[in-house]
């Protein structure tokens, strides 16, 4: 099992370290007009990694076309982590 008490070298060390829980700090990706992708790698306590992933999408104006914009981000969402977690085994 890992030492999740000592830091690994990429940990911010800061105040969201907490529960034996180890955060680097977020790595921004701006798409102008578009939206924002916030990335941040995590340790938990027992010592497995996943990275977390934040998005904030700009919808498309308007309430219809932006609940059929939601419905294909979900769509491409729900596809792309079925891929990515295929990748694994």
């Amino acid at each position: 099992m890992t030492d999740t008490r000592a830091h690994p070298d990429w940990c911010a060390k800061d105040h969201q370290c907490g529960l034996g829980e180890h955060r680097a700090p977020p790595l921004r990706l701006h798409a102008p007009g578009r939206g924002v992708l916030v990335l941040t790698r995590v340790q938990a306590a027992d010592g497995s990694q996943c990275v977390e992933v934040r998005t904030r999408i700009r919808l498309a104006p308007g309430e219809s076309q932006a609940r059929a914009h939601l419905a294909r981000i979900l769509a491409e969402l729900d596809a792309h982590l079925r891929r990515l977690t295929a990748l694994r085994r």
